[in-house]
């Protein structure tokens, strides 16, 4: 998730009926969201049928593990291609009706690219999680500003409980999406371009705390053109038990499934809280293999790269949804205390 300076000023400010606007109407979180979604979002029932070619790079550090290339041909909400390619994986995508032919270079689709590839034509994949909120923002109105919201994803190892943070953030004068991010979906949106009446983003960035700042530059949006229809065939369809689904894990759900669990070791700093505790967001592949940690929220930031070394080497059983194996996001807690 996008946790750097952008999203800290948003957390500091989400304040959601401040006594200023209290005059003003108010309306259900998700139906802000899913107005705002709905103006600036490619792959909509309603959407043009529309071709896009995308590329992804960490332009801080330019590290190639995250340089990646996506190309979309989209026909409708039942039609499909998506092809992705980066260093360490890559994935051709076919839908058409009920049928998915799909092919995977590598164990693990990386959470950060998947993040952003899946956001490149759908703003907020998620809309579901917002309603069960109960939370209520501003109406878009024209003036100047932002609506914002804030909320908490829990972490628990059953004893001790941290939280992440997560909100979103609209402009109260054009209505759209400025920022939108929970534990499995986080996009910061510029360059908002007119693409047959909708307003697109064609600059996308996302940022897990403590780690790298991804964007993704959309270099060609075009409607579809009369494409072969060879685009969209399915030679042979992929078995539910074959394809690189993701789902979000409880915690707890996850834990239940340890193999090789160690506690961590943490090693004494000079500074820093000597006692408290920490969570961080986890994506666990196919079999198990902790393959990224981050999102890091914890009394004291110095223990990152500790926790993380060790929980890379971590094993759990297959987390399986309808008898086959899927990627897992979820979190881990810890309490600490340094010698």
């Amino acid at each position: 998730m996008h946790k750097g300076v952008f999203c800290v000023a948003f957390l500091i400010g989400a304040t959601l009926l401040p006594n200023t606007v209290r005059s003003q109407q108010m309306i259900p979180l998700e139906d802000a969201v899913a107005e705002a979604a709905s103006r600036s979002t490619l792959a909509a029932p309603n959407g043009v049928p529309f071709h896009l070619q995308a590329k992804i790079s960490d332009e801080t550090t330019h590290d190639p593990q995250y340089a990646a290339v996506v190309e979309e041909w989209w026909q409708s909400p039942t039609v499909w291609r998506r092809e992705f390619h980066s260093r360490a994986f890559s994935q051709t995508l076919i839908v058409n009706g009920d049928k998915v032919e799909e092919q995977d270079a590598g164990p693990v689709f990386p959470e950060l690219l998947r993040n952003l590839t899946v956001e490149l034509v759908n703003t907020v994949p998620r809309l579901d999680q917002l309603a069960a909120l109960h939370q209520s923002v501003t109406k878009p109105d024209g003036t100047p500003g932002q609506i914002r919201a804030a909320w908490e994803i829990p972490g628990t190892d059953g004893i001790t409980t941290k939280s992440i943070a997560a909100s979103i953030a609209i402009s109260r004068d054009t209505g759209l999406m400025v920022y939108g991010g929970d534990i499995d979906w986080d996009v910061a949106l510029h360059e908002y371009e007119d693409f047959h009446g909708k307003q697109i983003a064609r600059r996308l960035t996302a940022q897990s705390q403590g780690g790298p700042q991804l964007t993704a530059k959309v270099t060609l949006l075009e409607n579809l053109p009369d494409s072969d229809e060879r685009l969209f065939l399915i030679h042979k369809s992929t078995p539910l038990k074959k394809q690189l689904r993701v789902l979000v894990v409880p915690e707890m759900k996850l834990r239940k499934l340890s193999l090789e669990t160690p506690a961590p070791h943490w090693p004494d700093l000079p500074s820093g809280a000597r006692r408290g505790a920490m969570v961080m967001r986890v994506v666990v592949d196919r079999e198990g293999n902790v393959r990224s940690v981050d999102d890091f929220f914890s009394d004291n930031p110095g223990l990152q790269q500790a926790a993380q070394e060790q929980l890379l080497k971590w094993h759990f059983r297959p987390y399986l949804d309808h008898g086959a194996p899927v990627q897992v996001i979820s979190t881990l807690t810890f309490s600490f205390t340094l010698s």
